[in-house]
């Protein structure tokens, strides 16, 4: 009797963890945006550029997937991050809240799916940002999904 007891509560815990492990996923799910390029690789990356310089920003790295992945014999299509930010953004937020640091820079990535398409991913900040359970950390995640979507129009063109 008491192994059955036991045996069911390592079940119920079992299923909890897996259930909350879906919910994060599905979650995570929802905060991604994808848009669908009208124009090749190499195009939508160098707009991609072009629209995070344009708002003042700087890249502070640039991913190369598949290069890396070329140093150890694997061959993908196109993938590239781009992570970038602006030093005032950052010194308006980060000097008070440290822990929001994982979150900065900001970052999309730009891939080739298996069908030949480019795609612009990113994902939404507010959720993250509201997660510190901060007022302003939340408006400013806010704000940082609408110039996100811009950015990643402005490359998917």
């Amino acid at each position: 009797m008491k192994y059955r007891s036991q045996l069911y509560r390592a079940v119920a815990f079992a299923l909890a963890l897996l259930l909350s492990q879906a919910f994060s996923v599905s979650a995570q799910a929802q905060d991604r945006v994808d848009k669908v390029s009208n124009g090749d690789f190499a195009r939508t990356v160098k707009q991609l550029e072009t629209a995070i310089k344009q708002r003042g920003m700087m890249i502070v790295a640039t991913i190369d997937h598949q290069n890396m992945l070329r140093m150890v014999g694997a061959n993908i299509r196109g993938s590239k991050t781009i992570e970038f930010g602006k030093p005032d953004m950052m010194k308006m937020l980060l000097p008070d809240n440290p822990e929001i640091g994982v979150e900065m820079p900001l970052k999309i990535y730009v891939y080739e799916g298996a069908d030949g398409k480019t795609v612009v991913s990113y994902r939404k900040l507010s959720a993250a940002f509201a997660s510190y359970g901060k007022e302003q950390l939340a408006s400013a995640g806010q704000m940082m999904d609408m110039m996100l979507d811009q950015i990643a129009a402005d490359a998917a063109k």
